[in-house]
C-alpha cells in the first residue's frame, strides 16, 4: 500500500511540475501561440453569433479588420474591443427579443 501511495504521489508531483512546460502564451483552443490571431478569431466568431441574431453592431466588423491590419498591441486591443461589442450585441438581442409598444 505504501508503494502505491509513493508512486501515485511521485507521478502527481511530476505531472504538476511539467504542466507549465509550454508557458502562458500557448492557446490550447486553436493550437496557435499568437494571441492576436486567437483574439481576432474569437472576435469574428462572436460577431457571427451577433449577426445571426440580427443585432450586429456597426463598428464591430471595422474593428476586426483594423486589428488584422494594424497588428501588435493596438491590434490586440481592437480585437478585444470588437469581441466585447459582439458579446454586448448578443445580450442586446436577448433583451430586445420581445420589444414592442407598451400601451
Amino acid at each position: 500500500m505504501k508503494k502505491l501511495l509513493l508512486i501515485t504521489t511521485a507521478v502527481f508531483s511530476l505531472s504538476v511540475q511539467s504542466a507549465d512546460f509550454l508557458g502562458s502564451s500557448h492557446n490550447w483552443n486553436d493550437g496557435s501561440s499568437d494571441p492576436l490571431k486567437a483574439a481576432i478569431a474569437i472576435a469574428t466568431a462572436e460577431n457571427k453569433k451577433a449577426k445571426k441574431a440580427g443585432f450586429e453592431w456597426r463598428d464591430t466588423g471595422k474593428f476586426i479588420k483594423e486589428a488584422a491590419k494594424v497588428g501588435g498591441a493596438k491590434g490586440l486591443a481592437l480585437a478585444n474591443k470588437a469581441r466585447l461589442q459582439a458579446i454586448d450585441a448578443q445580450k442586446q438581442a436577448k433583451e430586445q427579443a420581445n420589444a414592442g409598444p407598451n400601451f
